[in-house]
């Protein structure tokens, strides 16, 4: 979904919204100089399409907005004689157009909007590294991903906390970075801070800081990362691994704005953004207790699931691409990708680790290969037999234990072999019909249609012959 931002030109608002209907825009339109400035960089606009005559347009600060954080494309439209003194007025990639022909307005934003797209997959394909990670790293050919981008427009310019979840290896970490890079808190620090990797007494000290003499080692003062967070976004992963004590303490300082160190009586007014993550369905953390439903709800004001890989497989040769051609750089520019073979391996793995894990199967076999083209024997996933190209999950009970698999990794094997035994039968019952099945399953067409091809079933083998 684009959104664009229509700066006037409320008489032909319709025509323009009857032309943009078909092109999968949402058109927001604002009439004065105030609500410009309120509007504009509430959320992620695609472009500005500016009346060029309208009456409140000396009002607006061109040169601010041309340096201002995430202008989009600028789309001037007028008629031709009042188009003639503009361009000196506006930055030097602007565009300018007549009135009388609202279908070039579209050809062109869609122009710009594949250019742009080709330019950032182009960019990622090449293994690019963004050293400030925003919209453009999500390169996707996922309709889940690109639901998940449209939230991001809409959420990312706001001040409102964020929860995250999605399970290990999703990217997380990456897509707090790109909710604050796409901010107004962009130019303030973010802050990470991974709970579940230090004991409580560690985290107490990280979060909130301390003062010299609060206990035994405190030799000067510390300011915490929660103060050091001060105008920009503090990211806290696995925030129920938090003690209840700490939770209780991270819950006064969201609804009080201020902290104090350990060892000090003093508060300290606090100016930052949260952003929160778990690898574990949020339900399961309230009924367990591990994480307190009053921080729960503070933090989830706008809760964002990030879809395994599995469910997005669309995206593996691309993500495969980026990897080979990021680590290729080092000593091995002669790789130029994989084999078919080795790329139905890992389109038929139900990956886990997600991206993660994906990253470091092709790291390995990148740095291993002396061939332009990565093979399939390359391609070794913990758990799985070198060089299967399907996941064989339907005699997994009969040995549990094989050397290499760890009980975490047989008991997700186990659960795939439970979903593929219900797929079978689910699709023997409905005669292949994916739609009447995918709706007994509580499941979308696409997303059966994913699972199925996980585990290598075909509606045709489910056909009964009349």
């Amino acid at each position: 979904m684009h959104n664009i931002l229509v700066f006037g030109l409320t008489d032909i608002l319709e025509k323009l919204q009857r032309v943009f209907t078909s092109s999968d825009c949402r058109l927001l339109n604002i009439n004065s100089a105030n609500e410009f400035y309120s509007t504009a960089f509430s959320r992620i606009f695609d472009a500005w399409i500016i009346d060029a005559i309208h009456q409140d347009l000396h009002e607006l600060s061109i040169e601010e907005l041309a340096t201002a954080h995430s202008v989009p494309q600028i789309i001037v439209v007028g008629e031709h004689d009042n188009l003639q003194d503009q361009p000196s007025r506006w930055p030097g990639k602007t565009h300018f157009l007549s009135k009388n022909n609202l279908m070039e307005c579209k050809t062109l934003f869609l122009e710009l909007m594949n250019n742009k797209k080709e330019q950032n997959k182009e960019r990622y394909l090449a293994g690019y590294i963004h050293q400030q990670p925003g919209l453009e790293t999500i390169v996707t050919k996922s309709p889940l991903m690109e639901n998940l981008v449209d939230l991001v427009k809409d959420v990312a310019p706001t001040e409102s906390p964020v929860f995250l979840i999605g399970e290990t290896g999703t990217g997380k970490e990456l897509l707090a970075n790109i909710f604050h890079n796409e901010s107004r808190r962009k130019s303030g620090p973010f802050m990470a801070v991974n709970c579940g990797a230090l004991p409580d007494s560690l985290l107490e000290s990280e979060l909130f800081g301390y003062e010299k003499g609060a206990f035994t080692g405190a030799t000067g003062r510390r300011v915490g990362k929660i103060e050091h967070a001060a105008g920009g976004t503090l990211f806290l992963d696995e925030v129920e691994a938090m003690s209840q004590a700490m939770q209780i303490r991270l819950l006064r300082v969201l609804q009080e704005r201020s902290l104090q160190r350990l060892g000090s009586n003093v508060d300290i007014c606090t100016d930052f953004r949260v952003i929160a993550a778990t690898n574990t369905d949020p339900t399961e953390l309230l009924h367990s207790g591990s994480l307190r439903s009053d921080l729960y709800y503070r933090l989830s004001v706008f809760q964002i699931h990030i879809p395994p890989l599995r469910d997005r497989p669309e995206d593996i040769p691309i993500l495969v691409q980026h990897f080979v051609n990021k680590k290729k750089r080092n000593g091995r520019d002669y790789v130029t990708g994989l084999d078919n073979r080795a790329m139905n391996l890992l389109l038929s793995v139900p990956w886990f680790g997600n991206v993660r894990e994906l990253q470091n199967v092709i790291e390995r076999a990148v740095m291993l290969t002396v061939e332009h083209t990565i093979e399939a024997e390359l391609i070794q996933i913990p758990g799985i037999p070198i060089a299967d190209t399907s996941v064989d999950v339907t005699n997994l009970t009969d040995n549990a234990f094989r050397p290499g698999t760890t009980l975490k990794s047989y008991k997700k094997l186990l659960s795939q072999s439970a979903e593929r035994k219900y797929l079978v039968e689910l699709l023997d019952f409905k005669d292949g019909r994916i739609g009447e099945a995918a709706q007994l399953a509580g499941l979308t067409p696409r997303a059966l249609y994913n699972k199925m091809k996980i585990h290598g079933l075909k509606k045709e083998d489910f056909k009964k012959s009349e």
